[in-house]
């Protein structure tokens, strides 16, 4: 399959890939995209569900950061930046591509890249893992970020929960400083959604005017953030992938990203 990568200019674009859209066969195609670190890593995960969803992510990133590059996938390079946020990288002189940002997150069935030319970051988490979220949000939670989700009615608190902590992650990995920056130095208010805002520690030295943010559920299952480093709102286009095979466009502009 060949595809054209749409033009960035101000838009994000999303790509969303499902691991039971992706049959064995298709992964054995794509896995000699990886690198020879790639496929080692790989081959360590203990669960064959974890390396057929690795295999699936790597070779979503290679494929399309390849036609945007107008090179092939096989050939990119990557490198962990200063606080472990992966970065292209020019092979031959080992230096860093700047214009083109881009973030990968994965979680369940479900693999999430988000493509733009401003600071990009993108969290997908399945909600219904086992785990104690409000002492999670007690612990972790900023400003008013644990009094909000308190004031929403019990039986929604936990599904609430993710929207906090996905759009805490993708803020994070859109600053490039992963856990560094402090979960606890910023926060943020979603009983406004779509209008989402953002209260900043200024130890962050960050305007929170600066960012928009997006907060979904493209399943039930599922929440996923978006978060970009312009001032004005983006157009966010989404595709569905199944790398080397197919590419179709996604109509959650109108339904989901408002």
């Amino acid at each position: 399959m060949e595809s054209q990568a749409p033009a960035l200019n101000s838009s994000v674009n999303l790509y969303i890939a499902r691991c039971d859209d992706f049959n064995e066969s298709q992964a054995a195609l794509c896995k000699p995209l990886l690198s020879a670190d790639e496929r080692e890593r790989n081959a360590r995960y203990r669960f064959a569900k974890d390396r057929h969803r690795d295999v699936l992510a790597r070779s979503l990133l290679r494929t399309v950061l390849g036609e945007y590059l107008q090179l092939d996938p096989k050939s990119l390079a990557f490198e962990k930046g200063e606080h472990g946020k992966p970065e292209l990288i020019n092979d031959q002189e080992n230096t860093a591509i700047n214009d083109l940002q881009f973030n990968l997150s994965h979680a369940g069935e479900w693999v999430v890249l988000a493509v733009a030319k401003q600071r990009v970051g993108i969290d997908i988490e399945f909600t219904p893992r086992q785990n104690d979220v409000m002492a999670i949000a007690n612990r972790y939670f900023f400003g008013d970020e644990i009094g909000e989700l308190h004031r929403f009615p019990e039986a929604e608190q936990r599904q609430r929960f993710f929207d906090y902590w996905t759009l805490k992650e993708a803020y994070m990995k859109a600053r490039g400083e992963g856990i560094s920056l402090g979960l606890d130095n910023f926060g943020f208010s979603v009983v406004d959604n779509p209008n989402i805002s953002i209260q900043i520690n200024e130890g962050l030295n960050d305007n929170p005017k600066q960012w928009q943010f997006y907060c979904v559920t493209p399943d039930p299952d599922y929440r996923l953030s978006l978060a970009i480093n312009t001032v004005d709102r983006p157009k966010i286009n989404c595709q569905q992938r199944v790398p080397l095979h197919s590419a179709k466009d996604l109509d959650w502009t109108d339904t989901l990203f408002r």
